[in-house]
């Protein structure tokens, strides 16, 4: 879904159903990937089946609500499968606490792999998904 006002478009969102693999382990997961997260998230609760590293101090991620965070709570090291393409390069994903949903993934994974939006369907402009070095 793609929101206009006049010239202005803002985030695209797609749920997914992805798999994650960390230590030999895979797990399926249903994740929103989002044009408006610059970052990629999992919630709390799937992290603590995955395993992460809890950070000494939680920290504020600001959120799209004016004056509202989310509280980032550790992170943990991963691959990605999406629409069975395992992503090539592990990505460090950040636990937050209270997310409503068990995985977004943000532009930092989207764009360095290609994978856009297309229609409320998810496409890749190369398959097998490479990342680029410029």
């Amino acid at each position: 879904m793609v929101l206009c006002f006049g010239d202005v478009c803002g985030m695209v969102r797609v749920e997914k159903r992805i798999k994650v693999h960390r230590e030999g382990k895979v797990f399926e997961v249903t994740a929103l990937f989002d044009t408006g997260s610059r970052r990629s998230y999992f919630s709390k609760e799937f992290a603590e089946k995955l395993g992460f590293e809890p950070y000494r101090e939680p920290k504020d991620v600001p959120l799209a609500v004016k004056g509202k965070t989310a509280k980032l709570i550790g992170d943990t090291v991963v691959y990605i499968e999406v629409d069975g393409w395992l992503l090539p390069e592990r990505e460090v994903i950040g636990v937050v606490e209270d997310l409503r949903i068990d995985a977004i993934i943000g532009l930092n994974i989207m764009e360095s792999y290609g994978i856009y939006i297309e229609e409320d369907e998810l496409k890749f402009r190369e398959k097998p998904p490479t990342s680029t070095i410029i």
